[in-house]
């Protein structure tokens, strides 16, 4: 019978049976066959038997005495055939009748690959296990019973498709399996055996962070524990939240060349540019550039540059530039620049920069800078700047600069300035310069300058300035009003009297080799108050020779300034007692005076109006104390 008679006819009887559509088609029904090395017409005449309808074809689509073995149980006719005959056959259904025909180079766009997947040593059914092929990156999950339905596209230029059944704590098994036609398999795969590993830290992942778990499908976060050495790259993504996008459930295990997410998306890495309206979660390194609304997320190394209106958040190293609008976070070292309105924090050694609004935070070594309206933290050398509005701090060393309007604190040594606004303090050596308007602390030898109201040092091998002075020991010099220097200080008192005014007493402190002295001095219509230098000489025993650099102001009763007058005074000392000296000695003036009274050296001078500068050569004596 001619091809096209035999189709019109198959048309019209399937016309005469319309009422029978509602029963359930031939193709669909359940048989089950159990042969071996029978003849292939034997076996379709079984098949005919148990569905109840005639499997008939046209021509010689096959040969006939063709010898099978198959076996299966309880399985729709139409995957038994495929079976049978390994997809070389296409079916026509009319009433119960199947009329078989060679396919030739057509083939189902589609077809499903079925079976059964458990556990190679106890045969348990294993639930949850990945099954997926790699080219299209198709994937699904076994059920409860272990059974798992893949739909597969047929592009029909392959001979064979890899499939791979992946499952946490088991060894991956890749099978490969004809296309183009249903069929079911059964797959056992082995428990991985244990391995002795080094100690290490382990990182987790982005899909166990907070974020991670509540924006990643439970289907997405199996797969990623499923599938972790499988990864394939693919030029574009697209996405409207991770669970729906162009890879499907394989989203995770790729790594893309670009990506447009319109909510949010999820990916192994990128290689190239990812923008998102909401936010980007990478499992594994990113590079180049990522774009976001909310936040970008990186669970690996981070190569580029990262911009977001909220967060940047890198679970291993950076090497490039971050921009947040809320926070920047580096898990491990920074290479780079961050810049964030809110916080920058780097877990591991950082060179670059980083300016925050609020605080920068480095967990290991500096090398750069920091700008902070806030804080500043370090807990490892720092080589660079510190910048802030309230507070520096350091846990490490210094080689740079320390600026803030509040506190600055390095816990090792500081080679470098230190300015704050109240208060500097450095828990070892100073190499440099430590600023302060309130206080400096310095725990360790300085070799460098204090200069503040308070100053303090363990010991002092440099400068100290400010109202107050303390050293525990020193071999450098204090200047100020109170200089204490608590292992061989020096502390006298002086009473005396001079050809300036009748009583004087002076308070001297410091070391010997060179103290700051305050004096104060009164005789009946006016007063004085000064402030001076000087040092102490040994010149034979009890025999001391002190020279002091004094300038006093002298006052009048109400406190109106009448004149300034420096003097030097060359002093020779007996010591008495180890507590009482008396010293004697001539004193070079240079003062303001007026000559309408008696000139100096003949009687008190009064320097009320005075009108011109002179020098004259006077006189002092007195006793010290202690």
């Amino acid at each position: 019978m001619p091809r096209t008679c035999f189709i019109l006819l198959a048309l019209f009887t399937s016309i005469c049976s319309a009422p029978g559509l509602y029963a359930q088609q031939p193709l669909s029904k359940t048989v089950s066959v159990k042969v071996v090395r029978q003849p292939v017409d034997t076996v379709l005449s079984m098949l005919s038997r148990q569905s109840q309808g005639a499997i008939s074809y046209i021509g010689s689509p096959f040969r006939r005495d063709s010898l099978v073995t198959l076996t299966m149980l309880n399985k729709p006719l139409k995957q038994v055939l495929d079976q049978l005959f390994q997809g070389r056959m296409q079916y026509v259904e009319s009433g119960d009748n199947i009329i078989l025909q060679r396919a030739e180079a057509q083939r189902e766009r589609h077809y499903v690959i079925s079976g059964t997947v458990r556990d190679r040593r106890s045969g348990v059914a294993i639930q949850n296990a990945s099954i997926y092929e790699h080219s299209n990156l198709t994937s699904t999950f076994t059920d409860g019973e272990g059974r798992f339905h893949l739909r597969l596209r047929d592009r029909g230029r392959l001979p064979s498709v890899q499939l791979t059944v992946s499952k946490e704590f088991y060894l991956d098994t890749a099978l490969y399996v004809m296309p183009g036609f249903d069929r079911e398999i059964s797959v056992s795969i082995a428990p991985a055996p244990p391995v002795q590993l080094r100690e290490f830290t382990v990182t987790d992942g982005v899909e166990k962070t907070w974020l991670g778990k509540r924006l990643l499908s439970s289907t997405l976060r199996r797969q990623t524990q499923n599938i972790s050495r499988f990864f394939a790259e693919k030029p574009i993504q697209s996405s409207l939240v991770p669970s729906l996008g162009s890879h499907g459930k394989m989203a995770g295990q790729v790594v893309n060349k670009f990506s447009l997410n319109i909510v949010g998306g999820y990916a192994a890495g990128l290689d190239g540019v990812e923008v998102a309206g909401g936010f980007n979660i990478n499992k594994k390194d990113v590079q180049y550039a990522q774009v976001a609304g909310l936040f970008n997320m990186v669970g690996g190394h981070m190569k580029g540059a990262q911009a977001t209106g909220g967060m940047n958040r890198i679970m291993k190293s950076a090497r490039g530039a971050q921009a947040a609008g809320i926070a920047n976070i580096v898990d491990s070292s920074l290479t780079g620049a961050q810049a964030a309105g809110g916080i920058n924090k780097s877990g591991g050694n950082s060179q670059g920069a980083q300016v925050a609004g609020l605080a920068n935070v480095s967990y290991g070594d500096f090398s750069g800078m920091q700008a902070a309206g806030g804080l500043n933290t370090i807990r490892g050398q720092a080589a660079g700047a510190q910048v802030s509005g309230l507070s520096n701090f350091n846990e490490g060393q210094l080689t740079g600069i320390q600026v803030t309007g509040g506190l600055n604190h390095t816990k090792g040594q500081v080679s470098g300035l230190q300015i704050a606004g109240i208060y500097n303090s450095s828990g070892g050596d100073l190499g440099g310069l430590q600023l302060a308007g309130a206080a400096n602390r310095i725990n360790g030898s300085s070799r460098g300058m204090q200069l503040g109201l308070f100053n303090y040092a363990r010991h002092l091998g440099g400068l100290q300035f400010g109202l107050i002075n303390v050293a525990d020991s020193s071999t450098g010099t204090s200047i100020g009003l109170v200089n204490i220097v608590r292992k061989n200080g020096y502390y006298k008192v002086t009473l005396s009297s001079s050809d300036l005014l009748p009583v004087q007493i002076a308070v001297k402190t410091g070391r010997r080799q060179f103290y700051s002295m305050l004096v104060a001095g009164k005789d009946g219509h006016q007063h004085s108050l000064g402030f001076g230098i000087g040092r102490e000489f040994t010149l034979y025993k009890n025999l001391l020779l002190t020279t002091e650099l004094v300038q006093q102001t002298v006052f009048g009763n109400a406190w109106e300034i009448h004149a300034t007058v420096g003097r030097l005074l060359p002093l020779l000392n007996y010591r008495l007692t180890p507590w009482l000296a008396i010293q004697a000695g001539p004193a070079l003036s240079i003062g303001e005076y007026s000559i309408e009274q008696p000139a100096p050296g003949k009687g008190y001078p009064s320097f009320a109006n005075g009108d011109g500068f002179t020098g004259w050569l006077g006189w002092q004596a007195g006793i010290t104390l202690f």
